[in-house]
């Protein structure tokens, strides 16, 4: 029988060896649960976060909706540089026409827009009312009409091209509230005051230009 193998030998408790081990497996342990008890932690923290986030997500989404909307409503129009601003009957009264102290919108006629004869005094009040850009040209200046006609055009609704004796030459661009003269048919102003003050009146009414 082969000789049994000797015993090791164990060291003492008080061997200074066997109490650094130990203490090395306690330190190890100590940090192990240390690490794990941070990831918890983290882990709660980040559950917690979500939580919050999708609490807050819906008020905050309607909240800044709100703030979108109230921009874009309440935004100040548009104004052209060098437009006069004044209340349209006062406009009116400078191109002859007379309007009653009380107007009843209600009874108003429809806008009319296009190239049309000089139109009467509640015909356009009713092309400014609606949001049409009214431009007036000399009743003898063929060229400027022909031109402004040809702009209003390029427009599907809310322009009006007529004539009015008061025009001294060139065009007067009106719309409701504002007003601005410019030298020729040809200024680029004059497109800009259309795509500008078109659709700013105080009523809704569509006022669609007659194809050719």
């Amino acid at each position: 029988m082969p000789a049994p193998k000797p015993k090791k030998k164990r060291r003492p408790r008080s061997d200074p060896a066997r109490r650094e081990a130990a203490a090395r497996r306690e330190e190890a342990r100590r940090r192990a649960a240390e690490e794990r008890r941070k990831e918890q932690e983290s882990a709660e923290r980040r559950k917690k976060l979500v939580k919050t986030a999708r609490r807050l997500a819906v008020p905050v989404l309607a909240g800044l909706g709100v703030v979108i909307a109230a921009v874009f409503l309440f935004r100040p129009e548009k104004e052209l540089p060098g437009v006069e601003k004044m209340d349209t009957p006062t406009i009116m009264a400078g191109l002859g026409y007379v309007l009653p102290a009380q107007i009843d919108t209600d009874s108003l006629p429809a806008p009319a827009c296009g190239v049309v004869a000089e139109p009467g005094t509640d015909q356009m009040y009713a092309d400014l009312w609606n949001g049409a850009v009214v431009l007036l040209h000399r009743p003898d200046d063929t060229a400027t009409a022909a031109a402004l006609a040809d702009l209003a055009r390029g427009y599907e609704s809310h322009v009006v091209v007529a004539p009015n004796a008061r025009v001294g030459s060139g065009v007067l661009a009106v719309s409701w509230e504002h007003r601005m003269s410019y030298d020729s048919a040809a200024d680029p102003g004059v497109a800009e005051f259309a795509d500008t003050y078109r659709q700013r009146g105080r009523g809704r009414a569509d006022c669609p230009l007659p194809g050719d």
